[in-house]
């Protein structure tokens, strides 16, 4: 479990030892920031015998010798024993008492949904705890929204819902209203390169650069097509280049947007790594930054279109933004 995830276990294992626990919870966060494994760690928490029969005599033992105020307590976090028979179960994805809800075809359909529902209808086999995850809540459909939404307001005793998100925005509020969120932060720059002992001076490296960062063939096709952008704005070549990226690779727009991010830290005097002392002109910074919203408009429909056209989409982009550039010439 990455470091930055242990203050939320810990949050999470004093809800459970207090009975606190919510019957819905919501983890969202950048695509590696975690969410899975924290929900993966809950659910086999809740299922696991042992630290079932165990847990109200360790919590009175913590609670008679610990004090509030102490500080030299180690960190309260449940782990799951790992070796009783529901454990074993959830390991090898066959207990009768979980359901993981997956999306086929890009979409969590409703039928997947009230699947769910039904099984939360059923008592538990094993334990006394029923649990659900959905990963990749934000590819529900709306009808599949709408039926998980009855789940919520009516959650039967001892059910527990996981929902795993990149892209909480794109969630109907009234989902996110009925779960307990929390917001998945990974720290950045060089706290984030000692997690993974890699070495860089870019302050703004997050997660979602990773894939540049420890894969060599990655970092060099990332170089590549940044310089191919920089080329497209100020000189309007490379257009099929970077039309081709964008329309085969997954990260190609957040590429994109990495780099018109840079160029304006770059222009605003902030050092970033890849852009320091450039001298090449590329575009204004009204410019730029009509450039940057074109292409989050488009990242939006990327996000919340179930049957967007990429190419399309692509090529939209390239001709909106092309319009922007001329202007510079006028």
């Amino acid at each position: 479990m990455k470091t930055w995830l242990l203050a939320l276990q810990q949050q999470l294992s004093r809800q459970i030892r207090d009975n606190k626990l919510p019957h819905a919870l919501l983890f969202s966060g950048v695509d590696g920031a975690g969410q899975e494994a924290i929900a993966h760690w809950l659910i086999n928490v809740l299922l696991c015998q042992d630290l079932t029969q165990n847990r109200q005599q360790e919590t009175e033992e913590n609670l008679s010798q610990v004090s509030e105020e102490t500080t030299s307590v180690p960190p309260f976090i449940f782990q799951p024993c790992g070796y009783c028979k529901t454990c074993k179960l959830f390991a090898n994805d066959s207990y009768p008492d979980h359901l993981t809800i997956v999306n086929e075809k890009n979409t969590i359909g409703v039928d997947a949904i009230r699947k769910l529902s039904q099984f939360f209808e059923k008592t538990a086999h094993i334990g006394i705890a029923k649990t659900a995850l959905v990963n990749h809540a934000d590819t529900m459909t709306v009808s599949a929204a709408n039926a998980l939404l009855k789940t919520l307001e009516e959650p039967t005793s001892q059910s527990f819902i996981m929902l795993t998100t990149h892209s909480s925005d794109v969630l109907l509020p009234t989902i996110i209203s009925r779960c307990q969120k929390f917001e998945i932060r990974p720290p950045v720059g060089k706290k984030l390169l000692a997690e993974y002992k890699k070495q860089g001076n870019d302050a703004f490296v997050n997660l979602s650069h990773l894939s540049e960062l420890t894969d060599e063939a990655t970092a060099v096709a990332f170089t590549a097509f940044r310089d191919k952008v920089k080329d497209y704005l100020s000189a309007h070549q490379y257009r099929t280049e970077i039309l081709t990226l964008l329309v085969e690779r997954h990260d190609g727009f957040r590429w994109l947007e990495k780099v018109l991010v840079n160029l304006m830290r770059n222009q605003w005097g902030w050092p970033t790594a890849g852009y320091e002392n450039q001298q090449k002109s590329v575009i204004n910074k009204q410019q730029l930054w009509q450039v940057y919203n074109l292409v989050q408009a488009a990242n939006i429909k990327l996000k919340t279109l179930v049957q967007v056209n990429r190419q399309f989409l692509s090529e939209k982009l390239l001709a909106d933004i092309s319009v922007v550039v001329e202007q510079k010439n006028q």
